[in-house]
């Protein structure tokens, strides 16, 4: 049996050192939005604790002081296994669990060595003096420092995690919650009622963070977006988020992988980050997408498994509120403005692009994953509101539509079929204010999306 490839390649990690050394509080400020995850299997020490009691503390104005800390579960699973009746993969993938949904509960419902522990860069504290006093809650009780270096300017910060006290009332988010997710089918009904063999299953659903909100109105259909972050205007600027075998055609569209098949995996909240993830695309039911979203951040994940389908596109198509902003991406920094007016520019396949102006800044790093080799990608960029490209959804413009395409050779991906390959594709996004646009900070914030912060145990 194959192992599907790792969509972010973790970096190797330093050794530790024998206790906390020096750190820098820049690591909270330069990677405040970026998350921090850290698996069972890095924090051993808490292994077989219950998920509820796990906290964290950072030192900080010489004293711990609690910060959000959110665990998930994850267990090894066969995502065709969602449907009913059961439509085997056979192969097992993790994902996040969730009662509530398809995936389930955890098969171990104590912590162990795949689960995550997930943070934010803001927390990460200082330097504690080894006599530093542990809170009650932790005294006599499995503990673990962490060592959290930032790969980009080689600075490091650190994080105490713990398991509390049973009998002594907790919160993880340790008062923040900054994320408002709410997973809401249009009809009212729970997800026990949700049609996983046809669709459509309309949607009512929402995020809303202090930098940026999102609506769904269908398991592919995300349509609404908004910047909030700093001066923003907070215009949704969001057409739709489309995703098809060819732009030039509706044969297979974001709307035709909603009303088909489909089953959801997880749906779940915290203090961290929210976790939305399905299944379903058609002859490719298999193929799912997820996306976790952070208060500053959003990482869309999407695990194509089909046949062979040749092409594929993936493309954020904005609206009209999004005229006067300027797009720009690592092969044309100067940028265009976004009028609707048809654009020249250089081709190629961005690692990021970015449009900015007064409704706010929204800077997109892309990459991918797949064994099929010699794989011929390119960039997607449609800027006319009367687009030669048929609108299979949303309007009938296309405003600054961005993305990436693969312009042939994609053989099958379809676990069941043999000599099957793997492709995967991994958007970051980020969103700032009116003054936060600009090719260096869209350089830099591409930096960050590639070289996440590394996570060390310290013993």
């Amino acid at each position: 049996m194959k192992k599907r490839l790792p969509l972010t390649i973790i970096l190797p990690l330093l050794a530790a050192a024998a206790t906390p050394a020096a750190a820098s509080a820049s690591v909270a400020s330069s990677r405040a939005g970026d998350p921090i995850i850290a698996t069972g299997a890095r924090v051993s020490a808490l292994l077989g604790a219950s998920p509820q009691r796990i906290v964290a503390y950072r030192y900080a104005a010489k004293r711990l002081q609690q910060v959000p800390l959110q665990v998930d579960e994850r267990k090894l699973f066969d995502v065709g296994n969602a449907y009913q009746p059961a439509l085997p993969s056979g192969e097992q993938t993790l994902v996040y669990a969730d009662a509530a949904m398809s995936a389930g509960a955890d098969n171990d419902l104590r912590f162990d060595s795949n689960d995550e522990i997930a943070l934010l860069g803001s927390s990460v504290g200082g330097k504690a003096p080894s006599n530093v006093a542990l809170p009650s809650a932790l005294r006599g009780l499995p503990h673990q420092w962490l060592k959290v270096r930032d790969p980009i300017s080689g600075q490091s910060g650190y994080l105490l995690l713990g398991v509390a006290r049973a009998g002594i009332k907790i919160d993880q988010a340790a008062g923040s919650h900054p994320l408002q997710y709410k997973f809401a089918l249009a009809s009212g009904q729970p997800y026990s009622s949700y049609r996983r063999a046809q669709g459509p299953n309309p949607e009512s659903s929402s995020l809303t963070t202090p930098s940026y909100s999102l609506g769904f109105s269908d398991r592919w259909i995300k349509d609404r977006l908004k910047i909030r972050a700093k001066d923003s205007t907070g215009v949704d600027i969001l057409d739709m988020h489309k995703s098809m075998i060819s732009a030039r055609s509706c044969g297979r569209s974001e709307r035709t992988f909603s009303d088909g098949e489909g089953a959801f995996l997880t749906n779940r909240v915290g203090p961290v980050r929210a976790i939305r993830d399905f299944i379903g695309a058609n002859s490719g039911p298999m193929t799912e997408r997820r996306e976790l979203m952070y208060p500053g951040r959003e990482d869309v994940e999407t695990f194509l498994r089909v046949h062979s389908i040749g092409t594929v596109v993936d493309f954020l198509d904005y609206s009209a509120a999004a005229s006067g902003m300027t797009y720009r991406n690592n092969l044309n920094t100067a940028g265009v403005k976004v009028d609707g007016r048809p654009d020249v520019l250089t081709s190629g396949l961005p690692s990021w692009s970015q449009v900015s102006g007064d409704q706010g800044t929204l800077t997109v790093s892309y990459s991918h994953a797949t064994t099929i080799v010699g794989l011929p990608m390119t960039g997607y960029y449609v800027d006319s509101t009367k687009p030669t490209d048929p609108q299979c959804t949303g309007d009938s413009a296309s405003y600054a539509a961005s993305g990436a395409a693969v312009t042939a050779g994609m053989t099958t991906t379809e676990p069941r079929q043999a000599g099957y390959s793997h492709f995967s594709t991994s958007w970051k996004l980020y969103f700032g204010g009116r003054g936060s646009g600009g090719a260096k900070n869209a350089a830099a914030l591409d930096r960050r999306a590639r070289q996440p912060l590394q996570p060390t145990s310290l013993r």
